[in-house]
């Protein structure tokens, strides 16, 4: 009889441990969540700020103090851990409600960082870092995207078709300036030759794609659902762009793109020649 209950004590408390747990796990990943969306909303007041959007910036810091006070609480938290930190940040809060300037929404934003990091809550390395964790995933992914490329396309064959392309190309137009038609007609018999090769080449480009579509389609959701409106990296000026309009950040797909082409070019020129 005291043996069941002692087992059955023991489970209890495991039980109650591993129950705990999970509240503490279930409540770390609640704080997270709400210091990243406090974070993002500060980022949002600066991005319509440079766009000139100053209702949609006080907006935005309207809720990132509301998740400041409320979701996370760390007023209350650290009012009696720093009180002055804490009293500085609803001051800011407040005086950039009336009249928002990016650089003090950025003192602002750290000092929300370093509010959740005294009470144990920080955002991890992916997100905190978000600009260097980019730049390895498309590092990474342009090394072997080349080195694919090299695996299975015959580069030396397809350099010579290029060239062979290229030569044409440079005799017909000198032909065409020089006004000599009979070397102009001439060439031009050769041009369903020349699309042919055209063709070619663009054939080899796109055969590594096959073996790496899919896990870049992977890579792609999996990035879309951790950095989803995240700002990774600021643009130094507004760029206004067709359709989309101005932007003034770059999110994670267009950093990764931006990095990824960048290295594309000098693996490529390192490890194919090309």
């Amino acid at each position: 009889m005291v043996r069941r209950i002692l087992i059955f004590a023991v489970t209890v408390v495991v039980l109650v441990a591993g129950l705990a747990g999970v509240v503490r796990a279930q409540s770390a990943q609640d704080d997270q969540a709400a210091l990243k969306q406090a974070l993002y909303n500060l980022d949002m007041s600066i991005d319509s700020l440079r766009k000139g959007d100053n209702d949609g910036s006080k907006n935005y810091l309207s809720n990132a103090r509301t998740i400041y006070l409320d979701d996370l609480n760390l007023g209350g938290r650290i009012e009696n851990v720093d009180n002055a930190l804490d009293n500085r940040i609803k001051t800011n809060f407040d005086s950039l409600y009336q009249t928002p300037v990016e650089e003090n929404i950025r003192v602002l934003r750290a000092d929300v960082s370093l509010a959740a990091s005294k009470w144990g809550i920080s955002l991890s390395f992916v997100f905190n870092h978000s600009i260097l964790f980019i730049i390895f995933i498309s590092i990474v992914f342009a090394l072997v995207v080349t080195l694919i490329s090299k695996r299975v396309v015959n580069w030396e064959e397809v350099k010579q078709k290029k060239k062979r392309v290229s030569d044409w190309q440079k005799a017909l137009m000198d032909a065409q300036r020089k006004k000599d038609m009979k070397t102009v007609h001439k060439l031009q018999q050769e041009q369903k030759e020349m699309m042919a090769l055209q063709g070619q080449i663009m054939m080899a480009s796109f055969k590594p794609a096959i073996f790496y579509m899919v896990p870049y389609f992977i890579l792609w959701m999996a990035l879309s659902g951790l950095y989803g409106g995240w700002v990774v990296a600021w643009l130094p000026f507004n760029l206004p762009l067709p359709v989309i309009g101005t932007t003034v950040s770059l999110g994670f797909l267009g950093w990764y793109f931006l990095v990824y082409f960048g290295f594309s070019s000098i693996w490529r020129r390192l490890l194919i020649g090309d």
